[in-house]
């Protein structure tokens, strides 16, 4: 009979850990616990992981964790080469066992259990004792190395170069077959960044556009630097908001091919680069300007709120999205000293909340009749309501610019029909918006899409011209 195939989870069968994803549900959902968790995986590993089970275990849906096909494949071929398929584990066994009732490829099932850590050489002594005349083994780590070379060979996913040199206890090769490469950490690194949305802190100049004419070559220096401020906060949160919402993301038709959502990245990782970018944004700000890092905080705090609970209030989140938008206009006019208007934090905050209603329409428009949205407080039934605040929040954010142009005197642009212009333009790029979030040809996020569609860029760099073209008036008039 043919030996039979042991198939590995963490990183094997599945490209993450369960054990890292128990962690980041306790900080989500039990922060308070969050210590205390940490100490009993360090204390004693194995009943660390079944108390974490206990606590946040049923927030992992077996139904949508990321299956490696190649794995698969490994497994239906071994069922046809006659093999016993088992899968042995690491990971609680009563995790473990969910996996396998819902795969049911399995002809057993073991993890480890609270007298029990199932790794490394525990492994490989469990597998000699139940498999004495051999077996094949698909393993994806360090700590599989001793499991290997008890074994008659096997495959490795992602495996260290070492897996594929190894010897058994007579000193003879065990043939390990690559079936994966380890991949490179570069691309779903920088796609977790999402250096894209980087777009959004161009509001960083939004106050400073509008008095260039005041503004020298250091401060200009200084807001580019305070761009890449916020740029790394930005990338830091989006990263924390991303291990928060991995369950959410999985369940979700797009948000589930996000590297950690779909296991590309491993959670230490994800969770050493948000503490990088965050430590070195604060470290940045707080030299730059004391005023500019208060502002970074409070974006900061509001991020981390956000992601924690306040991204699940249905409305209450979207006003926290257009906070976040005006915290970068605020942090560019702290950097040169200048209070935005009043006029003007009107209009910046009635667009990006409608904007942000826009995005929850799209999801909610997506989603399932009579279904709720994942993550969110949403409900089908609440689209018609979304795209009549959100219309509603276009039009009030045009009619606040207009009427400061007919109404203020104390504005930096003194031409009327320049704002006029101004809100025209912008008036017809927001109805665009919303007609093509109402046909579903927009993006779950309409900044992003406003940064690769050609006639959102022309009309958003007419704007731009326009006001800088005013702004700089007293630069050039001088000349003539």
């Amino acid at each position: 009979m043919a030996e039979p195939l042991i198939i590995d989870l963490d990183g094997t069968l599945i490209r993450n850990d369960l054990t890292h994803e128990l962690v980041v549900l306790c900080a989500r959902w039990k922060p308070w616990l969050l210590p205390l968790a940490l100490f009993k995986l360090l204390t004693d590993r194995p009943a660390g992981k079944r108390w974490l089970v206990g606590l946040v275990g049923d927030r992992i849906d077996p139904a949508h964790l990321p299956y490696d096909p190649l794995v698969l494949d490994l497994i239906a071929q071994g069922r046809k080469d006659g093999r016993l398929i088992e899968l042995v584990s690491g990971s609680d066994h009563l995790l473990v066992e969910r996996v396998g009732q819902h795969l049911t490829v399995f002809d057993f099932v073991q993890g480890s259990d609270p007298a029990r850590n199932l790794v490394s050489a525990n492994k490989a002594l469990f597998l000699v004792d139940r498999h004495p005349n051999g077996y094949l083994y698909a393993g994806n780590s360090s700590q599989d190395l001793n499991v290997w070379k008890t074994s008659k060979g096997g495959f490795g996913l992602s495996a260290p170069a070492s897996a594929y040199q190894l010897r058994d206890a007579s000193n003879a090769p065990v043939d390990i077959a690559e079936i994966r490469k380890r991949p490179s950490l570069v691309k779903p690194l920088l796609k977790t960044l999402r250096l894209h949305q980087w777009a959004k802190n161009i509001l960083i100049f939004v106050v400073p556009g509008l008095l260039v004419a005041q503004l020298d070559w250091a401060d200009w220096i200084r807001l580019v630097q305070g761009f890449v401020c916020f740029g790394l906060m930005a990338s830091g949160t989006y990263i924390l908001n991303d291990l928060f919402d991995i369950p959410d993301d999985r369940a979700h038709p797009t948000k589930s091919t996000r590297p950690l959502a779909s296991g590309t990245l491993s959670v230490p990782v994800a969770i050493m680069a948000t503490v990088g970018l965050i430590g070195g944004g604060l470290v940045w700000a707080f030299l730059l300007s004391e005023p500019f890092l208060v502002v970074l905080l409070m974006y900061a705090i509001t991020t981390v709120f956000y992601s924690f609970r306040l991204k699940r209030l249905p409305l209450i989140d979207v006003f926290i999205l257009a906070s976040l938008f005006c915290l970068r206009v605020i942090a560019g006019a702290e950097m040169i000293s200048a209070p935005p208007s009043s006029w003007l934090m009107t209009f910046i905050g009635l667009i990006f909340l409608s904007l942000a209603l826009a995005k929850r329409y799209v999801e909610v428009s997506k989603s399932t009749k009579d279904g709720k949205i994942a993550g969110r407080g949403y409900v089908a039934q609440d689209a018609p309501l979304l795209l009549a605040f959100g219309a509603a929040s276009s039009f009030s954010a045009i009619m606040a610019l207009a009427v400061y142009g007919l109404l203020e005197e104390n504005r930096v642009i003194q031409n009327s029909g320049v704002l006029i212009t101004i809100a025209a333009i912008l008036a017809a790029w927001s109805m665009r918006i919303w007609m093509m979030a109402v046909r579903e040809e927009l993006d779950d996020d309409p900044v992003l899409f406003a940064v690769k569609d050609h006639v959102s860029l022309i009309c958003l760099v007419a704007v731009g011209c326009l006001i800088l073209f005013e702004a700089s008036r007293p630069l050039w008039s001088a000349q003539f």
